[in-house]
Formats: C-alpha cells, sequence, structure tokens
C-alpha cells in the first residue's frame, strides 16, 4: 500500500494566506510537489494549524467567503480614521483600494450604528435627514401604531426604541405586560388604547382564541373577552383530558397516551408514536356482516352474483368482494401448508 501523502505545513503556512483562490492553491501545490490535493484537505489542514487567509474579491463587491472585516483591528483602525460621513459606496472604494476587497452598504451601516456614527452632533442624522423625536407615531404594516419611546436603539440597527403603541400604553397603566402574555383590544378597535379596553390575553390561549372567533365566536367588550378566555381554556383542559387516556397500540401493544400530539379534526392518533413514525396504522377491524363462506359455497354450486344477492339481500358487488376475499384466503392457505410441506 503506497504511503499516505502528508501536506507540507511550511509551503501551507506560507502560502495559504496570501492565496487569491483554492483552485490556484490546488494548481501551486501540484506544480510544487507533483500531487493534487483535495479542497477540504487544504481547508482541514490550514484549520488544524490555525491559519486564516486574507479576503480576496469575487464578482462585483462579494467576497469569496465571509470576511470578519471589523475583528480585523487594522481594518477597524481604519474605518474608524477614514469615516467622514461619506457616501457607502465612496467608502467602500477607499476601503477596498486599501485592502483588496469592499464592503457592502449593510456592512458599513452596522459598523456606523454600533460605533454610534449614523448622528452627528448637532441632532441630524448622516444624510441630512433629522433624527425623529421621542413620541414620534407611525403606522406599521399591520395597520397597528408604533411609538418611539427611545431616542436612539439599545442594540445597533434593531430598531429597540419603538414599541407597539397599545403594549406601551399597557405598561403605562399596569406595568410590565406578564411574561408568556400578548396585549388584546377588548372591543377589537385598533385605535382605542384606553386602558379598560387592554387586556393581557396569555400567549398559549391566542391559536384557540382564532379558531373560536373564525366559527364566529367573537368579542366586543372586556367582559365578552374575558368569557371566551374562559372558554378557551376548558377547551384545552378537555383535549388535554384526551390526550391522557391510556391507551393500548394495536400494532405493538404498548400503552401510550396522546399529550403533546396534535389531534387532526379533532381526532388523535390510535398507533403509539413509534409506530406511527414508521409509517404503521391499525386494522381496520372491518367485518363483513354476510357469511362470505356461504356466499363462496353458492358460487362455487353455480348461482349467479345476481341470485346470490337476492338471498342474502346485498349487492352484486358486495358478492363479488366476497369470492374475491375468500378465494385471496385459499391462496394463502394453500402457500402456507405447502410452505409447512417443504
Amino acid at each position: 500500500m503506497a504511503e499516505r501523502h502528508r501536506i507540507d505545513a511550511d509551503w501551507l503556512q506560507e502560502h495559504y494566506p496570501r492565496m487569491t483562490s483554492i483552485e490556484q492553491l490546488m494548481d501551486d501545490y501540484e506544480h510544487e510537489f507533483g500531487l493534487r490535493p483535495r479542497k477540504t484537505t487544504l481547508y482541514n489542514k490550514a484549520h488544524g494549524m490555525g491559519l486564516r487567509k486574507l479576503p480576496v474579491t469575487g464578482r462585483g463587491n462579494r467576497c469569496e467567503r465571509p470576511v470578519y472585516w471589523s475583528k480585523e483591528p487594522e481594518m477597524l483602525a481604519w474605518m474608524l480614521e477614514h469615516d467622514q460621513g461619506q457616501r457607502t459606496d465612496q467608502l467602500s472604494a477607499q476601503f477596498r483600494e486599501r485592502f483588496g476587497f469592499a464592503l457592502s452598504q449593510g456592512q458599513i451601516n452596522l459598523f456606523r450604528a454600533g460605533y454610534d456614527r449614523q448622528v452627528r452632533h448637532d441632532g441630524t442624522r448622516r444624510g441630512g435627514r433629522p433624527l425623529q423625536p421621542v413620541g414620534t407615531e407611525r403606522v406599521s404594516k399591520d395597520g397597528y401604531i408604533v411609538i418611539k419611546v427611545r431616542l436612539r436603539a439599545n442594540k445597533p440597527m434593531s430598531k429597540d426604541n419603538w414599541m407597539l403603541k397599545h403594549v406601551w400604553a399597557y405598561q403605562q397603566a399596569y406595568g410590565p405586560v406578564p411574561e408568556g402574555h400578548v396585549v388584546y383590544f377588548a372591543d377589537g378597535d385598533k385605535r382605542n388604547f384606553a386602558p379598560e379596553n387592554l387586556v393581557a390575553v396569555p400567549r398559549r390561549l391566542v391559536g384557540v382564541m382564532n379558531n373560536m372567533k373564525a366559527n364566529g365566536i367573537e368579542w366586543h367588550d372586556r367582559e365578552t373577552l374575558q368569557a371566551v378566555m374562559t372558554m378557551a381554556e376548558l377547551r384545552i383542559e378537555r383535549n388535554n383530558a384526551i390526550a391522557s387516556i391510556e391507551h393500548v397500540c394495536p400494532c405493538c401493544g404498548r400503552t401510550f397516551n396522546n399529550m403533546g400530539r396534535r389531534a387532526t379534526n379533532n381526532i388523535y392518533a390510535r398507533v403509539c408514536p413509534d409506530c406511527g413514525s414508521k409509517g404503521r396504522k391499525p386494522p381496520t377491524g372491518k367485518r363483513s356482516k354476510y357469511d362470505r363462506d356461504e356466499m363462496r359455497r353458492l358460487h362455487d354450486a353455480g348461482m349467479r352474483n345476481e341470485q346470490i344477492a337476492d338471498m342474502f339481500g346485498c349487492s352484486p358487488s358486495t358478492v363479488s368482494n366476497a369470492i374475491h376475499r375468500t378465494t385471496e384466503k385459499r391462496k394463502q392457505e394453500r402457500l402456507r401448508k405447502w410452505r409447512a410441506g417443504a
């Protein structure tokens, strides 16, 4: 067996950081040592040695691989020094001239937001737009009113200084919203921010209440909303009680319940989770109310299916089905006897 080739560590340490592409690195290695390694071999070896390649440009302003430039002290210091509020494309071109690859508009905006360089000292944003004051309101795409509660976001580019106005109004009246709750308008009016119109609803009831609303059970004030919440609680308790009933799996015989399993049309699974994951189904358990063997005996005696159907008070298709089933049953019995004899 040929000896396994090992990547030359000294050569890789010298050439890996300055490579233009992995294919070019493979070509250079083959020219140097006469063997062409795989991409994964070079990547794994470089990772084990702790090597990092310098970023290289791809198509347009995109890099061949993700580059965490903000973690490079030299690049970060250059950005802090040369970012004077110029346009993002101009700053990106200057960065390319210095380091060989460009930054996207999102990368520059994220850098400026993280170092609080989006707002000038006179209170205006870079670009001349005024900074909106606290208390500014706007309408979200869902039709809710959103209000600005802080001048600047705590997390860069997160917009966590904006809040739904009905949540803000609830906090002003009752304190923080309980964990796991959402704020509902009792009368359904998204512009009524009166404290008595705002109700904290447990999140686990939201799906049940929406289903009830789709079926015509609605609310129009605080009292009716509380009633619907109580009904939703009762439905959840009823479903949990039904799901907790122990069943015997008809496929494997093990005992199971349906807690944590979703019902389809209010019908839970009749087999245990293991059998269900394997695609097993319970036997139908349907039995014909007619004597199939007697139908088969009459058919063998020469009677037509229509005559047999008149005798049993069924349709001719039922007789045909019974004959077919008994035929298959006889085949299986003959095959079983043959195997037992062999």
